[in-house]
């Protein structure tokens, strides 16, 4: 047994020592290694959509919030940018481009408004302008819709001319609303425009619009800009 102790001291030191180096070296290896900076733990900031970021020069970004106060309302506009009725969401979207001179368009009118009917908000429909050159008077109906619907009214409007479309085209003074084709054309006073537009102005009395600025929005740029983008865009 004795003969081995030498052995064992000699192992024991042996072990100690490249345990020693192991250590040293880590150590070493440790202290020379660049530490990267551990980032600070920032408490969540919500930020609104009018916060800006203040581009400072900073460890950390400086959040400017603008203050409720000083953000100016947004204006709601008194007009529809588009003239739609029926589910926003729904399925199922009819979009017409109508003339309400228009004969054809006229029969439609009570057949789309059962569907609308029928189908609740599972239908969407969209109504643009296109009114026919040949008919002398649809352009003046389609403004005289667009004045309304700045008064918010135009579903309303749309559907008196719709409703009322073989009488509103005989003027006030006009041959009456049963009268053939042939005995309207032969009519000196059929559809003269100020009497068609004293029609336009007598549905404006009935829905309760502000005659006064019917009558001036009817010749508005704004409202004949808005005919002529759907009758270019039905083009």
């Amino acid at each position: 047994m004795r003969r081995y102790l030498p052995f064992a001291i000699i192992g024991t030191v042996f072990l100690l020592a490249i345990g020693s180096g192991l250590l040293l070296f880590r150590g070493k290896q440790s202290t020379s290694a660049p530490v990267a900076p551990v980032p600070p733990i920032v408490p969540a900031v919500s930020v609104s959509p009018v916060a800006a970021v203040s581009p400072v020069a900073s460890a950390s970004p400086s959040v400017q919030t603008v203050p409720a106060a000083a953000t100016a309302p947004v204006p709601m506009p008194e007009a529809e940018s588009l003239h739609l009725r029926g589910g926003t969401n729904a399925p199922v979207t009819i979009e017409e481009y109508g003339d309400f001179q228009c004969i054809p368009c006229s029969q439609l009118f009570p057949i789309l408004a059962q569907v609308e009917q029928d189908y609740g908000e599972r239908l969407r429909v969209v109504f643009r302008h296109k009114p026919l050159h040949k008919h002398e008077h649809a352009v003046l109906a389609a403004r005289a819709a667009e004045a309304a619907g700045l008064q918010g009214r135009f579903w309303e409007m749309h559907d008196l001319l719709f409703q009322n479309s073989l009488r509103w085209t005989k003027g006030v003074d006009g041959v009456g609303p049963d009268a053939p084709p042939s005995r309207r054309l032969e009519s000196k006073v059929l559809g003269m425009e100020i009497e068609v537009r004293d029609v336009l102005i007598s549905y404006a009395e009935k829905l309760k619009l502000d005659i006064e600025r019917f009558k001036t929005d009817i010749d508005s740029n704004e409202v004949k800009a808005r005919v002529d983008a759907d009758r270019a865009r039905a083009d």
